[in-house]
């Protein structure tokens, strides 16, 4: 990946089911740097923590749900977080694996994220929540199957 990609691309984390950090590319490390200074900014130094960390919570548990039914499938759920100056689009990704939970795994894709406002619907009504695949509307990004 060349300079230009690390600036303009996703941040990339890998992580396991007991969230050890795999593999995080620098362009991940510079945004949740950029949300972290934002919100010691204004005094919630935790707020990006917390979110990223119930985002993977929630993965493992549709992970742990799909292994015991069988369903090796990988899917996807999607998250925002940050405040209206600056936030941050989390699209998780749960890779079950046929050996059970401990080698499965999460792959999360950081972008920056410009909320659209929508007629009738306030900003603090619409972030913070979990899109699966199957639950996309029309505008959402498509969901990936590999």
């Amino acid at each position: 990946m060349n300079q230009e990609q690390e600036v303009t691309g996703p941040g990339i984390v890998v992580l396991s089911p007991s969230l050890q950090v795999l593999h995080m590319n620098r362009r991940a490390m510079a945004l949740l740097n950029q949300l972290e200074h934002t919100a010691q900014s204004i005094g919630t130094e935790r707020a990006v923590a917390a979110p990223l960390h119930q985002h993977c919570q929630d993965i493992i548990e549709t992970l742990q749900a799909r292994l015991e039914s069988n369903n090796w499938e990988q899917f996807q759920q999607y998250r925002t977080i940050g405040n209206s100056t600056h936030s941050i689009l989390l699209n998780g990704f749960g890779l079950p694996d046929r050996r059970g939970l401990p080698h499965s795994r999460i792959v999360i894709l950081l972008s920056p994220h410009t909320p659209v406002p929508m007629p009738g619907i306030s900003r603090r009504e619409c972030s913070g929540e979990i899109f699966e695949s199957g639950q996309l509307g029309a505008d959402s990004p498509p969901a990936v199957g590999m």
